[in-house]
């Protein structure tokens, strides 16, 4: 099968993972896969490398780096001003119907909020009357933005492009209820007409040949008890709660550690606000997985309204830790196995913790009852089993499948 996966950007975050992670699972499978992405300066280049190699990527702007530069700082300034353009997007809009052209894909698979509308809108110009022949059909995938964009400025100007996006669409993946919740704001469209699909992200991990990562480069023994943190650099993951709940446990517990992974000037800006000797700011990590195994414990205090299907919780689970995290989107279902939960539950409701304490709480119980936290460790490995790549890539083809399938019967009609 030939497949266009299409993502606003690639840089670090959990959607732009998974796509280039199915991208290359599909790849692996014997499709032919291409990505295209909206933004070129948006593009983490080691990311490609690590999880995408081989795989053909198109990103807009590449060429013509400049040019594109100065597009959007005019855009940027005219938004301020109170005039909104829409040229550059027009431009996208262009590029991708002249790839779907070029390359003929038998279904085209976007992701986040505004891939879906202009992959729709490329599609819907190729699918006109007059022209030479029928687009192939359109599956979206959810992420979360959805429910993000709902809530904060920018609803009135996004939202309808959901909408436009989801009426063309010949199916939709969602990845935990909360993504559906969406369909009960006013002008929504019925959820009963749109066939949806729950699919797990699957996930796929390999360490680093002669990774620096190791406890020794951070001054940490062998016995000493780690908790550590994967997440992208912005407040909502809950980096500070998970900072102040180690550091009031520290002067008790003088072998415990804290290792956050990940980059952004918030990130400094913690690291200059909470100076402490055994807690370890690694900064970004082209592959988390080679401090997660250093781990004893995997945190994610969340509280980010557009959190669905947190990939550092599947990395954790991946590498047998247990985790503490706030119950969020499907991240309850993420720790549960038929014996228990892989790991400890924190409440958070009008997108704050709740009761930080709990987080304190948690923590302390892995450092005090080490027969609770090797239970909880030997349940990591169960619980991961649904996020199984060959899992995932079975039901995205068999989506695919049905998509060309209804496709062909339509045209024929």
């Amino acid at each position: 099968m030939n497949v266009l996966l299409t993502v606003e950007d690639l840089a670090v975050g959990g959607a732009q993972v998974f796509v280039l992670r199915l991208a290359q699972a599909l790849r692996q499978a014997g499709h032919t896969v291409c990505v295209f992405c909206h933004y070129a300066h948006l593009t983490d280049g080691a990311l490609l490398r690590q999880l995408a190699p081989g795989v053909d990527i198109r990103t807009f702007g590449s060429r013509w780096s400049r040019l594109d530069y100065a597009g959007r700082k005019a855009e940027g300034l005219g938004r301020r001003l109170g005039w909104k353009s829409a040229v550059r997007e027009r431009l996208v809009i262009r590029a991708l119907r002249r790839l779907l052209t070029e390359i003929k894909p038998d279904i085209v698979n976007s992701h986040t909020i505004k891939a879906d509308y202009v992959a729709a809108r490329a599609l819907a110009e190729i699918d006109r009357p007059s022209a030479q022949r029928t687009a192939p059909p359109l599956v979206i995938t959810m992420h979360g933005c959805y429910e993000l964009f709902a809530l904060n400025d920018q609803a009135a100007e996004v939202t309808p492009k959901g909408w436009f996006a989801l009426r063309h669409a010949a199916a939709f993946v969602y990845l935990t209820a909360k993504n559906l919740e969406v369909f009960d704001h006013p002008g929504a469209l019925p959820l009963a007409r749109l066939p949806h699909y729950q699919i797990y992200n699957g996930f796929r991990g390999e360490l680093t040949v002669g990774s620096a990562c190791t406890r020794a480069s951070l001054g940490i023994q062998p016995r000493d008890m780690v908790f550590g943190m994967v997440a992208r650099g912005i407040p909502e993951k809950g980096w500070e709660f998970a900072l102040t709940s180690f550091l009031s446990l520290a002067d008790a517990h003088p072998t415990a550690h804290l290792v956050l992974v990940g980059h952004s000037q918030y990130l400094t800006d913690l690291q200059a606000r909470y100076p402490h000797p055994r807690v370890h700011f690694t900064g970004h990590s082209p592959n988390p997985i080679d401090w997660i195994t250093l781990f004893d414990v995997g945190l994610l205090p969340s509280y980010f309204h557009a959190e669905s299907l947190p990939n550092s919780i599947a990395e954790y689970l991946f590498c047998g830790k247990p985790v503490i995290a706030s119950r969020i989107g499907e991240v309850p279902q993420m720790l549960l196995c038929e014996q228990g939960l892989a790991g400890i539950l924190v409440d958070q409701a009008n997108w704050q913790l709740t009761e930080p304490a709990q987080l304190t709480a948690a923590m302390h119980t892995y450092l005090t009852q080490p027969a609770e936290l090797a239970r909880h460790r030997a349940l990591a490995p169960l619980a991961f089993r649904k996020f199984d790549m060959d899992t995932c890539v079975a039901a995205y083809q068999d989506l695919y499948e049905q998509g060309r399938r209804a496709r062909g019967v339509a045209s024929a009609i």
